[in-house]
């Protein structure tokens, strides 16, 4: 009955925390083959989330552009993301690149609310109707 003694216990967590490791890393070659810029090392699972300051982002961004310049890249959890600096970055990136720029990545919370890609807009329309009834009372 000593299945999950402490010794057993031990090696299985230690086991578990490798397979873990092993699955992020296996996770993140795949992302970064797309050659992002450069960027911080990112830690297992978080990412950089540890390394951008949410309460000041522009303070955290400009110690990063010091460091790696107008362009470079984060991890946040497994999405990657990368921060322009500066009004020739980002008129680089908007004018000159704006096909590989176009797009926005998809956003799961618009598809609980039923204003995804594939939504008939009813939620929509229902709002957008409740709303210019409004000045017509």
């Amino acid at each position: 009955m000593g299945l999950l003694t402490g010794d057993t216990l031990g090696t299985l967590a230690m086991a578990i925390v490798i397979f873990l490791l092993l699955v992020d890393l296996m996770h993140r070659r795949s992302l970064w083959v797309a050659h992002y810029p450069p960027g911080p090392m990112p830690l297992p699972v978080l990412g950089n989330l540890l390394q951008v300051n949410f309460q000041d982002p522009v303070h955290s961004f400009s110690k990063l552009r010091r460091r790696f310049g107008d362009v470079f890249s984060l991890q946040q959890v497994w999405t990657p993301v990368v921060v322009l600096n500066g009004l020739a970055a980002v008129r680089e990136a908007l004018v000159y690149h704006s096909q590989d720029t176009a797009d926005r990545p998809p956003a799961t919370v618009y598809e609980h609310l039923g204003l995804g890609p594939r939504s008939e807009g009813k939620r929509r329309k229902e709002e957008t109707a409740s709303w210019q009834g409004q000045g017509q009372q």
